[in-house]
């Protein structure tokens, strides 16, 4: 086990656990110093840390005269090299995170690329069973006949979308919240299924509340469209094509309320609880946390991932590189800019804390 310090304000280490012990003996750490183990993501007291509590008090019950003698030689320890993670982030805003990612993509360019790439070839398998559905039910409508099997394999891709893709989400979520904080890396797409159930159970959760809410949302304009179409078959035509128009829009704006005020507060609920920095909970307590935190931020979080989905999409237009090498790690960077922000930026749920 290894740990990061802060001294005179400024974090060093790596070091191990011999090291901890000489800085303790010489009181260059007390309970109130704030340290962090290698692989954590937040920082925390001393006094907080098993290990390093454990000497303290070992300290404090025989005296440091002794061992300080022993170790007043040492050298002080060099300055961290590897990626120390920040104390706290600063609380979401819309041009903060986006100026969050957008550092993330230039420091961490190269593993978002990755990231982005295996995320996407994993993406496309698993829409294979759809894709297949679909050219069944084409040659099918060309032929003349049925397609049964197209309705199998319909089924397999709403499954596997639910049970491969919801925890492969998770762990791209995360992994770009990592890389924002230096520290991502490939294997962290697949995060998700070290929580399996509680990260599958998340996903389809939030996913059947959003749409239920969508559904809802559309309801008043679709019943305005049906009395429209209704008039229109009457035979009356004065005006009544009007009320149909108005109910498409009615529709579609009750969708787009419905996904700028639900979708953002529900989406990250896999995430968290796939996220390893947080405790595990149960799906009460992952949705409370996702409702509680994003209270005010909707319609930012909307924006923000709207533009740089937008940017995603256009990307694919540029020489047909511009989607893995500058659309999607720089949405990784963003959509994780956004999740740390929002769910980890002091918040005393982070580890360590």
């Amino acid at each position: 086990m290894h740990w990061y310090v802060v001294e005179s304000g400024q974090p060093t280490g790596p070091h191990d656990r011999v090291a901890i012990e000489r800085m303790v003996a010489l009181g260059r750490i007390n309970a109130a110093t704030k340290v962090c183990v290698v692989g954590d993501i937040a920082w925390t007291t001393a006094s907080a840390d098993p290990v390093i509590s454990g000497l303290l008090a070992g300290l404090a019950n025989a005296g440091m005269t002794a061992r300080a003698d022993a170790v007043l030689g040492a050298s002080h320890p060099p300055l961290a090299s590897s990626p120390i993670p920040e104390e706290e982030l600063p609380a979401f805003t819309y041009g903060g995170s986006s100026q969050l990612g957008h550092k993330a993509f230039k420091a961490k360019w190269g593993v978002l690329v990755l990231i982005g790439l295996v995320y996407l070839v994993l993406s496309y398998a698993l829409s294979v069973p759809g894709v297949i559905a679909g050219m069944l039910r084409q040659a099918a409508e060309e032929s003349g006949t049925s397609a049964p099997g197209a309705l199998g394999l319909d089924l397999v891709g709403g499954l596997l979308s639910i049970l491969v893709g919801g925890p492969l989400l998770a762990g791209f979520i995360v992994a770009g919240a990592r890389a924002v904080r230096g520290a991502g890396q490939v294997s962290d797409l697949f995060l998700g299924f070290q929580r399996y159930g509680s990260v599958v159970l998340a996903y389809f959760v939030s996913v059947l509340l959003i749409g239920v809410a969508i559904v809802a949302a559309v309801i008043p304009g679709l019943i305005l469209l049906g009395v429209g179409v209704g008039f229109e078959f009457g035979g009356s035509s004065n005006g009544m094509g009007g009320v149909g128009a108005l109910g498409v829009l009615l529709a579609g704006l009750g969708a787009l309320g419905a996904s700028i005020w639900l979708m953002p507060r529900l989406i990250f609920m896999a995430a968290l609880a796939a996220d390893p920095s947080l405790p595990k909970e149960g799906l009460e307590a992952t949705l409370r946390r996702s409702w509680s935190l994003t209270a005010g931020k909707s319609p930012a979080m909307f924006a923000l991932l709207f533009v740089y989905g937008l940017i995603l999409g256009v990307s694919v237009f540029l020489l047909c590189v511009g989607m893995p090498l500058l659309g999607m790690p720089l949405f990784v960077a963003v959509q994780g800019a956004t999740y740390a922000t929002v769910f980890s930026a002091g918040h005393p749920t982070r580890i360590g804390s």
